[in-house]
């Protein structure tokens, strides 16, 4: 099974009894078709980027599910013929989670590649610095 991230823009209007309920049904469907319900909450209130049929605010609920690709299709279909949704959103998190871990992974391996190349040009420098001498053989600290 693939995780989801499922957010749901309602209007800003519905009070908690009415947002619990969109809560519950949507929690029911994805259980009801085998999913699994890790998180299902009211996320917040907030003032939208643009108007949407003349509504300037809104409230998110966010949902985080562990289920298949068709019940991702399914809970899309519902929610676009849902008139209690103004916009919704689901995006495969597990994938993202892979890849977040990949690039931790490249970014750590660089640093210690680039550590490596510092500790080789420190050592190639040092003895250098150690033979530093002006044009009559004399070393520079003996003026």
């Amino acid at each position: 099974m693939r995780t989801y991230e499922l957010l749901v823009l309602v209007r800003p209007d519905f009070d908690d009894e009415k947002i619990a309920s969109i809560i519950a049904r949507y929690s029911e469907i994805i259980t009801n078709m085998e999913g699994t319900i890790i998180t299902a909450e009211k996320w917040a209130k907030r003032r939208l980027a643009y108007e949407i049929n003349r509504i300037r605010e809104g409230i998110y609920l966010i949902f985080v599910f562990k289920g298949t690709p068709e019940l991702s299709d399914e809970l899309d279909r519902l929610l676009k013929i849902d008139q209690e949704i103004m916009r919704h959103m689901i995006v495969r998190i597990d994938h993202k989670l892979k890849l977040e871990q990949k690039l931790q992974r490249e970014r750590a391996q660089r640093t210690r590649e680039g550590q490596d190349e510092q500790d080789e040009q420190a050592e190639e420098a040092a003895p250098e610095a150690a033979v530093v001498s002006d044009d009559n053989g004399e070393s520079a600290d003996s003026n």
